[in-house]
């Protein structure tokens, strides 16, 4: 491209959108009519913000097609009572057959089972820090109940014992630490004898004069001591019960 048809380009273009026609700017230069003409057709649709593509009359022969198309179309009419029930129909079917209701009733028993699988074990491990008086201690004492009736084995449920005696224990020291009252139940070796007072695995415990114990308890025997812990610390025994003697094996 030369600079003389460079030139000659930039000043049609600035003719074409001075508005003057595209055949009257050709015409000053016939020479480089046939290589400007793409050119300014391109520049003038490009400066036309909504280019007219297409011809009036074949715009208008396209839109009497799309109507006459439009009337072809069959009427539809709104659906009857007894069409909507036909449809709901088809739908309860469609959801009532063997396989359907079997599908639909696993995935109701699997959701509700996961449900409550998963609510169990969070109300489990948050209840494990519950000591006597807490909202959850009785959830923590169901979980321990449920783990002994599920422990098939003598031995498994020795140990279980033994564990969970151990947090009555260790629940009983955090109550004097918080120096609150509450009903305590714990398993332990009685260490002395007295009028109204024992020591039951290292806890002072006052008999009051109305308790019912066992005879023939002496130091070493096991007992499970059931009573209230009081805000004082004074632990006041309301059951005592002998669970091995100490001169057995």
């Amino acid at each position: 491209m030369t600079d003389r048809f460079t030139a000659i380009l930039d000043e049609s273009i600035s003719a074409l959108q001075a508005g003057v026609p595209l055949d009257d700017i050709l015409a000053e230069v016939p020479e480089y009519a046939a290589d400007l003409r793409p050119l300014l057709g391109a520049a003038q649709v490009l400066a036309d913000p909504q280019p007219n593509l297409l011809p009036a009359e074949r715009k208008a022969a396209l839109r009497a097609e799309y109507l006459k198309q439009a009337a072809e179309l069959p009427d539809t009419q709104p659906w009857s009572g007894t069409q909507k029930l036909r449809a709901v129909v088809q739908v309860i079917k469609k959801r009532t057959t063997p396989a359907a209701v079997l599908n639909d009733a696993v995935t109701v028993i699997l959701t509700v089972f996961v449900t409550l699988f998963m609510l169990t074990a969070v109300l489990y491990f948050l209840s494990l820090p519950a000591i006597p008086g807490d909202f959850l201690y009785n959830v923590k004492r169901t979980a321990e109940t449920v783990q002994l009736s599920l422990s098939f084995s003598q031995t498994g449920r020795d140990q279980l014992t033994t564990e969970f005696n151990q947090r009555r224990l260790t629940e009983i020291e955090q109550l004097i630490e918080q120096n609150r009252a509450a009903v305590i139940e714990f398993r332990g070796t009685v260490q002395a004898v007295g009028d109204n007072l024992w020591i039951v695995e290292n806890h002072t415990v006052f008999l009051p004069n109305d308790i019912t114990i066992p005879e023939n308890i002496q130091v070493g025997d096991t007992v499970q001591v059931v009573g209230l812990l009081r805000a004082n610390n004074v632990l006041v025994a309301d059951t005592i019960i002998l669970m091995r003697n100490s001169s057995s094996p």
